[in-house]
C-alpha cells in the first residue's frame, strides 16, 4: 500500500511509514487483528500443551493396562496348556528313546507284567497309534481293558462284606462294566488279535482274566458265560451277592 504523506509503499503490519515516519492509521484495525490472533493462538497452543500433558499418564496407563492384559492371557494360555506341552514333550522323547525304551516293554510282556507295561506306557506318554510304537496299539488297547478289569476286581474284594464301603454301588457297577469290557471287546477283536504278532500276550491277559475271576469272584467257565449274558442289573446284583457273601 502507498502512503498518504509520501506516496511510499509500507506493510499493513507497519505502525509508521518507513519513508516519512507518518503514524498508519490506516493500518491501526489490521494490525489490532493480528496481535488479537496471535493472543488466540498462544492461548490455543497453551491449552494443547495443558491437554497433551495431561494425556500422557493416561497413555502411559493404557499401554501398561494392555501389556498387563496381554500378559495375563499368555500366563493363562501357558497355564491352561501346561499338562499339553509337557505331554507333547514327553512323547516326542519316548520316539527318539524307542531303541532304550521297547526292550523294556519287551521285558514287561515277557514276564506277563501287563500293568507294569501299562505302567510304562503310560509313564513315558508313549503313543501306540503313531509310529514307531504302532504295532503295539492293539495290544495296549487290550492289556487298557485288562488292566481295568484287575484294578476293579482288587477294589471290590478287598472290600468285603465287613470293609467300611465309601462307594459301594459304584464300584460293583464299574467291576461288572470292567469285566463286561474285556471279555467283549476281546471278543470283538478276536480276529484281529489272532493275526497280531503280540498275539500270546492277549491271550496271556485273558488266561489271568479267567483265573483272577475264579480265584475273587467265584466264576468257572459256565459262571463267567452266564454273567456276560446276563443285563446290567443282573451283572451287578451278582457281583454284590459275591462280594457280600450271599
Amino acid at each position: 500500500m502507498k502512503c498518504m504523506g509520501c506516496g511510499g509503499e509500507y506493510q499493513l503490519t507497519d505502525e509508521r511509514c518507513p519513508f516519512c515516519g507518518r503514524l498508519l492509521v490506516e493500518t491501526a484495525d489490521h494490525r489490532a487483528q493480528k496481535v488479537n490472533y496471535e493472543e488466540r493462538s498462544e492461548l490455543s497452543k497453551d491449552a494443547a500443551k495443558k491437554v497433551h500433558s495431561g494425556n500422557i499418564p493416561l497413555v502411559i496407563s493404557a499401554v501398561v493396562m494392555v501389556l498387563l492384559i496381554v500378559g495375563i492371557c499368555v500366563s493363562l494360555y501357558v497355564k491352561d496348556n501346561a499338562y499339553s506341552f509337557r505331554d507333547d514333550a514327553k512323547r516326542k522323547e519316548s520316539v527318539e528313546k524307542y531303541d532304550e525304551y521297547f526292550p523294556e516293554i519287551k521285558e514287561y510282556l515277557d514276564a506277563g507284567d501287563y500293568t507294569g507295561f501299562m505302567a510304562f506306557m503310560n509313564y513315558h506318554y508313549i503313543a501306540s497309534y503313531e509310529e514307531p510304537y504302532k504295532d503295539l496299539k492293539l495290544l495296549h488297547e487290550v492289556a487298557s481293558d485288562y488292566c481295568s478289569l484287575v484294578s476293579c476286581v482288587e477294589i471290590v474284594s478287598l472290600h468285603g462284606e465287613d470293609a467300611r464301603w465309601y462307594r459301594p454301588e459304584s464300584d460293583i457297577s464299574s467291576c461288572s462294566r470292567a469285566i463286561d469290557r474285556f471279555y467283549k471287546e476281546f471278543e470283538n477283536k478276536c480276529e484281529d488279535i489272532d493275526a497280531d504278532s503280540y498275539k500270546e500276550y492277549m491271550y496271556d491277559m485273558k488266561d489271568k482274566a479267567d483265573i483272577i475271576l475264579k480265584i475273587y469272584l467265584g466264576f468257572d467257565d459256565a459262571k463267567r458265560e452266564e454273567f456276560l449274558a446276563g443285563s446290567t442289573n443282573e451283572q451287578d446284583a451278582y457281583v454284590e451277592e459275591v462280594i457280600l457273601g450271599e
